[in-house]
């Protein structure tokens, strides 16, 4: 019997299903990477990197707002996608330290669209691709802070209480982690 999340957690009984399954998920990645090179070629908000070439997988993205609060900073995610994609959504942490709602500062995210089993309909979908995770990511940084799903909620209830001590503390993560 399938136990899709047993195989999540990397515990694979059947050897052809990670084979099979790994196969895939590559050839889904070979296009969707194209696509979102071919997307960000021309800008210079996002950038993608494979850190394990040719390996399409692991995937670091950087993120550099050019305006709003968070503009100036440069915030590092890496994105795992696992052999169940596109069943399943990526995974991702953001590697820099960053004053957020929707990030806490141990980098977990808190974005629907990375959610399986989300309450709003924007959750994950089989129909999802990679160039809607780096666009649902880049959004943070500007019109979909969401402070009623908030992960940090000291940070959300700072924006809304004391909005200057908010500012200033997203200004002193950006000198000293962001650079």
């Amino acid at each position: 019997m399938l136990n899709l999340q047993k195989r999540i957690n990397g515990v694979d009984e059947d050897r052809n299903y990670k084979k099979m399954h790994t196969q895939i998920r590559d050839k889904l990645l070979a296009q969707e990477v194209k696509d979102l090179e071919m997307n960000l070629r021309n800008q210079n908000v996002c950038r993608i990197r494979f850190p394990m070439s040719p390996a399409l997988h692991e995937i670091e993205l950087s993120i550099t707002p050019t305006e709003g609060l968070y503009k100036g900073g440069t915030f590092r995610f890496h994105i795992t996608v696992p052999i169940e994609y596109n069943a399943v959504p990526p995974q991702v942490k953001c590697l820099t330290r960053i004053w957020h709602p929707n990030i806490n500062e141990d980098g977990a995210i808190c974005l629907s669209l990375l959610r399986e089993n989300s309450v709003d309909d924007f959750g994950w979908r089989p129909t999802r691709n990679l160039l809607e995770v780096v666009h649902g990511l880049q959004s943070l940084f500007g019109d979909l802070m969401d402070f009623d799903d908030a992960l940090n909620m000291e940070a959300a209830r700072q924006y809304s209480t004391k909005r200057s001590e908010y500012d200033n503390k997203v200004r002193e993560y950006l000198q000293r982690y962001a650079k």
